[in-house]
C-alpha cells in the first residue's frame, strides 16, 4: 500500500503570511513553486505494513533479463546499466531543508524566516483576502467536484457472483466433448480452403465444392439399394481403440469358471463384472496405449468404474499387455456389495395405482441381490415413466439414495415419490398446417378417430393410439399429435433415514450441520449493457427479408401460446392436445417391376385418392401385368361407423389368365370379372377383424387346341357352357398376434372362412366352401438368430354335384404360396390328362431360417400338400430348397431355389416374393 505522508511546517509555511505584503501575489505564487518541489525529506513518513518486496540487486537482475528478452538491449550489461540509470532518484535543484541547516550553522537567518510560536499569532498583521482568488479557487473545486459525481454515476457495481449450485458443479465436472467429433471437425476444417470473392458473386452463385476425382459414383445397382436401405456413415476420424481379455480370478490367483460357483447369482455377477470390464476398456485408444506404464493408472481407474457400477467395490487388477491393441486383465473380485434393505414408497393420490404398485412388487432389483448401479438407474426410469405416461406431471422425487456400507459390504436402497394429482384428457383441436386451408374433412370424421372422451384420465396409450389412427386412415400426407405438458416440478430432496435420525437425535440446528448458507448479498443495482443495433448487419431488417420476420412473428406467437397452455394445464389439471394435419398431396401412384418364375417379368402399378369427400371417402385402383396374369381391380371404402374400425368397401375387377398344361397339353384361358361389396369390422384390443361380403363372379373358359368332346371328362366340361358365375355369401373372421407390424420375430395369424352359394341366387351350383389357414413365425437364442416359420392351409368344397362348382372356384397348388418346386397352380387332381381342380386342399410349410448377420438369413425349407379329389385319393407332393431372406424396411424380401423332391424329373424353380410370411 502506498506510504502516508504529513507534511511538517516549515519556515517557508510559516512565513507565508509576511512575505505576501511585502512581495505581492507574484511572490506567493513563486513560494507556491518552492513547495511543490521541495524534496522528500522534508516528509515524516508513517509506514504501514506492506508485502515484503524483491531487494533492489534482484529486481535489477529481473528486469535486466527482461529487457534483454524484449529486445531492449543487446547483452546483460548494457540492460543493468540502463535499469540502473532508470532507477537512479532525481536530486532536486534547490534543498530547501540544506539551506535552512546552513543559516542555522552561521546565525545569518532572516528575521521574516524564523519559526513563528503559537503565542505569537495574536501579534501578526491582519492579511485581506484576494475575492477574484478565492473566487477561482472555488470555481476550480465545484468542477472538480462535478467530475467525481460523474465519475461515481458511471462506474459499475461490484458484481456479486453467488455460490454455484451442485447441479452447476456437476455439469462442470463433466466431459460433454466427444473426442472423434471433435477431431472429425478439425479435420473437417482443415480441409475449407479460403478464397477472395474478386467476382462480386453471391453466395447463392458461388461454385459448388466439387467432388474429388477418387470418390467413385456409386452404380444404378448400388443406387436402387441405397434407395431402400441407405449407406451407413462410417466414422473415418474415430481412433482406434484396445480390445480386452477379461480373466476372473480368485484369491489364489488361479481361473475362476462359471461352473465352479455355487450360486447361479454370483455367476451372473462374475459375467456382469467381466463385460462390464471389457466394455469399459475398449473406449481406451490405442495411442494412449502405447506407453504402457504411463497407461496402466487410467487402465485401473476405468476398470475399478466398472466394477463398481456392477457392485464390486473392493475388486483389484492386474495387467497384461499381450500387443499394441490388446490387453488382459486379470481381475480378483473379492466380496461384492449385496442389498441389505430395498424400500420403495408412493405417496399421493396415486400411489396405490398398479402402474407403481408393480415397481414396489416387482423391481429390478431385491434384498440379496449384488447391487448393481445399471439396474438401479432403470427403476428409476419406470417410475418416472409409469408417472409420465399415466398423467401424473406433478409428480416429483421426494428421496433417490443408495448407502454403501464399507468394509461391511451392504447397500441401503431408498426410494421415496410422490405421484401428485392425476392429470385428465381434454377434447382435441384440429388444425391445418396452412391455415388458410379449410378442413377437407367433417368434423364428425376426424372426431371418430379420437380414442377418449373429454375428461378421460390421461395415458399416453390413448394419445398414442390417436396418432396411428391418423397415420392408418391414410388421408393425410403427414399428421402430428402434440400434447402440451406442464413443466415438471422441481422439489428438494429429503434427507436420507440414518442422516435424518441423527439430527433428530442431537438436534443439530441448520447453521450447525452446514444446510442453510448465508446467502451473498446481491445489489438492486440494474445491470445493464449497450444495445445493439441490429439495423447495421446486412439482412436484419424485416423490410429486407419479410419471410424472416414471418417467421420470427410465427414462433413467438407458438412459444407464447404454448406457455399458456402450460399454465392452463397446471390450473384445469387437463391436458390440451392439439393435432396438426397436412393434405396437400391427396393423390398418390406406385409403379414396381419383378420377377418370378411362376408369373415371369411382372410390372404392378396402385393409385390411391386419400380423400374423395369431406365424408372420408377413399379409393384405391390396383394394375397388374405378367406374361400369365392382367388384371385390374379397383375399391371404393366409404366409414360406417369409423373410418378405421368399421367400413364398407365397394369391389370390382377384371382378371385374365392363362394356364399351360391343364388339358392333355394343351392351355386355358380364364377370363373373370368380379363385383361386390364387403364390410369390414375390426376390433382394435382383440385383434379379431370381420368381415361380410357378397361377391357375383364371371368366368369365361376358352381353351387352346381342338380337343374331342367327347373325351372331355364331366368334370372338365363346364357345363357345357363357356361362361360360368357364381353369386357368394361370406363371412371370414382372422387374427394377428406379433411382436412388430414389419420384420416380426413372433407371431401367429389365424384365419377362417366360409361362403355359401345356391343355384336359386345366380350359382350354377349349391355349394359351401370353407377354407381355413394358420401361419406361425418363433425365434429363439441370442438376437433372434434361429427363426422357425410354418404355415398350414385346409379347404373343402361341400357340394351334390361337384362338375357344377365353377373351374375358377375349385383347389389347385404349387407356387410361391403353396408348394415351392412346383408351377403356379399345377398340382391338382387328373382325368385322363385333364386337371380338373381339387375338391379339397391341405398344404403344409416348415421353413429354419439362421440369421448369419443382421437383416440377413439363410433359410432351408420343405413344403408338402396337394389339392385332392372328394376321396383323397391323388397323391401328396412334396418340395424343398434353400433360400436367403433380407429383412427390408418394407418387410421380408425372400428368394428361394427349390425343387419338387414327388417329381422324377426333380424340376428346379426360382421364387421370389415381398412381404410379411404372416
Amino acid at each position: 500500500m502506498p506510504a502516508k505522508r504529513k507534511f511538517k511546517q516549515t519556515m517557508l509555511n510559516r512565513s507565508m503570511g509576511s512575505l505576501v505584503p511585502y512581495h505581492g501575489r507574484a511572490r506567493l505564487c513563486m513560494s507556491i513553486f518552492f513547495m511543490m518541489l521541495s524534496h522528500q525529506g522534508m516528509a515524516q513518513t508513517e509506514q504501514t505494513e506492506t508485502p515484503v518486496a524483491l531487494s533492489q540487486a534482484e529486481m535489477i537482475e529481473e528486469l535486466s533479463q527482461e529487457a534483454v528478452r524484449q529486445g531492449v538491449a543487446t547483452t546483460e550489461a548494457e540492460a543493468t546499466e540502463k535499469v540502473e540509470e532508470a532507477l537512479e532518484p532525481e536530486t532536486s535543484a534547490v534543498d530547501s531543508m540544506q539551506m535552512l541547516q546552513e543559516q542555522q550553522i552561521m546565525g545569518t537567518s532572516l528575521g521574516e524566516f524564523q519559526p513563528i510560536e503559537f503565542d505569537d499569532l495574536e501579534s501578526l498583521p491582519v492579511q485581506t483576502i484576494d475575492q477574484s482568488m478565492a473566487n477561482e479557487i472555488y470555481q476550480v473545486a465545484e468542477e472538480a467536484k462535478r467530475e467525481a459525481q460523474a465519475y461515481r454515476q458511471t462506474a459499475q457495481t461490484e458484481t456479486v457472483v453467488n455460490d454455484m449450485s451442485q447441479q452447476e458443479l456437476v455439469e462442470i465436472n463433466q466431459a460433454p466433448v466427444n473426442v472423434d467429433q471433435l477431431m472429425q471437425s478439425i479435420q473437417a476444417d482443415s480441409q475449407i480452403i479460403v478464397q477472395r470473392n474478386e467476382s462480386g458473386a453471391t453466395l447463392s452463385e458461388l461454385p459448388a465444392p466439387t467432388t474429388p476425382e477418387n470418390d467413385k459414383r456409386p452404380n444404378i445397382f448400388k443406387r436402387l439399394f441405397y434407395k431402400i436401405r441407405p449407406p451407413r456413415q462410417i466414422m473415418t476420424a474415430s481412433l482406434p481403440r484396445i480390445s480386452a481379455d477379461v480373466v476372473i480370478v480368485n484369491g489364489n490367483g488361479t481361473a475362476q469358471s462359471n461352473g465352479g460357483l455355487n450360486r447361479k447369482a454370483q455367476s451372473e455377477g462374475y459375467t456382469n463384472l467381466r463385460n462390464n470390464v471389457k466394455a469399459k476398456l475398449s473406449s481406451f485408444t490405442q495411442e494412449s496405449f502405447e506407453d504402457f506404464s504411463s497407461a496402466l493408472p487410467q487402465l485401473r481407474n476405468l476398470s475399478n468404474q466398472a466394477a463398481q457400477a456392477v457392485g464390486y467395490y473392493n475388486a483389484q487388477f492386474r495387467f497384461e499387455k499381450l500387443s499394441d491393441s490388446r490387453v488382459r486383465v486379470y481381475v480378483t473380485p473379492n466380496e461384492p456389495v449385496i442389498i441389505n434393505t430395498h424400500n420403495i414408497e408412493f405417496s399421493g393420490p396415486g400411489g396405490e395405482q398398479p402402474q407403481f404398485q408393480v415397481i414396489s412388487l416387482l423391481p429390478e432389483q431385491e434384498e440379496g441381490d449384488i447391487f448393481n448401479h445399471g439396474d438401479y438407474e432403470k427403476t428409476k426410469e419406470r417410475i418416472n415413466t409409469a408417472a409420465s405416461d399415466n398423467g401424473y406431471f406433478d409428480a416429483y422425487w421426494r428421496l433417490h439414495d443408495v448407502r454403501i456400507a464399507q468394509p461391511e459390504n451392504t447397500a441401503d436402497v431408498n426410494l421415496r415419490f410422490e405421484t401428485g394429482e392425476r392429470y385428465k384428457l381434454g377434447n382435441v383441436e384440429f388444425r391445418m398446417s396452412d391455415p388458410e386451408k379449410e378442413f377437407p374433412l367433417n368434423r364428425d370424421v376426424l372426431e371418430s378417430l379420437v380414442t377418449w372422451e373429454d375428461g378421460a384420465d390421461y395415458t399416453f396409450w390413448r394419445v398414442n393410439s390417436l396418432a396411428n389412427n391418423l397415420t392408418n386412415s391414410r388421408y393425410f400426407n403427414y399428421t402430428l399429435v402434440d400434447t402440451i405438458r406442464p413443466d415438471p416440478i422441481d422439489r428438494e430432496l429429503e434427507l436420507a433415514p440414518d442422516i435424518q435420525s441423527l439430527i433428530e437425535e442431537q438436534k443439530f440446528s441448520e447453521d450447525e450441520i452446514g444446510v442453510a448458507k448465508k446467502a451473498a448479498p446481491v445489489s438492486d443495482q440494474e445491470v445493464t449493457q449497450d444495445v445493439v443495433d441490429e439495423d447495421q448487419f446486412a439482412g436484419s431488417r424485416d423490410a429486407e427479408n419479410p419471410n424472416l420476420r414471418t417467421l420470427r412473428v410465427q414462433q413467438q406467437t407458438k412459444e407464447d401460446e404454448e406457455e399458456r397452455l402450460k399454465a392452463q394445464a397446471r390450473e384445469e389439471k387437463k391436458i390440451p392436445v392439439i393435432v396438426t394435419l397436412n393434405a396437400d398431396r391427396l393423390n398418390s401412384a406406385e409403379v414396381g417391376l419383378g420377377y418370378g418364375t411362376d408369373t415371369g417379368t411382372r410390372l404392378r402399378g396402385q393409385y390411391r385418392r386419400a380423400i374423395v369427400n369431406k365424408r372420408g371417402h377413399s379409393f384405391d385402383a390396383n394394375l397388374e401385368l405378367s406374361q400369365i396374369r392382367q388384371s385390374i381391380d379397383g375399391r371404393y371404402n366409404i366409414p360406417y361407423n369409423h373410418p378405421l374400425n368399421d367400413y364398407i368397401s365397394i369391389v370390382g375387377g377384371y382378371e385374365r389368365e392363362e394356364r399351360d398344361g391343364v388339358a392333355q397339353g394343351d392351355g386355358l384361358l380364364i377370363e373373370s370379372a368380379v363385383l361386390g361389396a364387403d364390410r369390414i369390422i375390426k376390433n382394435p384390443r382383440a385383434n379379431w377383424q370381420q368381415t361380410y361380403g357378397l361377391r357375383y363372379r364371371l368366368d369365361r373358359l376358352t381353351q387352346d387346341g381342338s380337343v374331342d368332346f367327347s373325351q372331355i371328362p364331366e368334370a372338365f366340361r363346364f357345363n357345357t357352357e363357356d361362361e360360368q358365375q357364381s353369386l357368394l355369401v361370406g363371412y371370414e373372421v382372422s387374427r394377428t398376434d406379433s411382436d412388430r407390424r414389419v420384420n416380426p420375430t413372433k407371431g401367429f395369424k389365424q384365419t377362417y372362412k366360409v361362403e355359401l352359394g345356391s343355384e336359386a341366387l345366380l350359382s350354377d351350383a349349391d355349394m359351401a366352401i370353407v377354407n381355413a389357414g394358420w401361419r406361425f413365425i418363433y425365434s429363439l437364442g441370442e438376437n433372434a438368430d434361429h427363426q422357425f416359420v410354418g404355415r398350414a392351409d385346409l379347404g373343402y368344397i361341400f357340394t351334390e354335384d361337384f362338375a357344377k362348382v365353377p373351374y375358377n372356384l375349385r383347389y389347385f397348388s404349387g407356387g410361391d404360396q403353396s408348394i415351392r418346386g412346383f408351377d403356379y397352380k399345377s398340382l391338382s387332381p387328373e382325368i385322363e390328362g385333364f386337371k380338373v381342380g381339387g375338391q379339397a386342399l391341405g398344404v403344409a410349410s416348415l421353413e429354419y431360417n439362421y440369421q448369419f448377420r443382421e437383416g440377413w438369413r439363410a433359410a432351408v425349407f420343405a413344403d408338402a400338400g396337394n389339392a385332392y379329389n372328394e376321396d383323397f385319393s391323388n397323391p401328396t407332393e412334396y418340395g424343398a430348397g434353400l433360400g436367403i431372406r433380407w429383412a427390408s424396411p418394407i418387410g421380408p424380401i425372400r428368394l428361394d431355389v427349390a425343387t419338387g423332391l414327388s417329381d422324377d424329373n426333380y424340376p428346379i424353380r426360382l421364387h421370389f416374393f415381398i412381404g410379411s410370411q404372416l
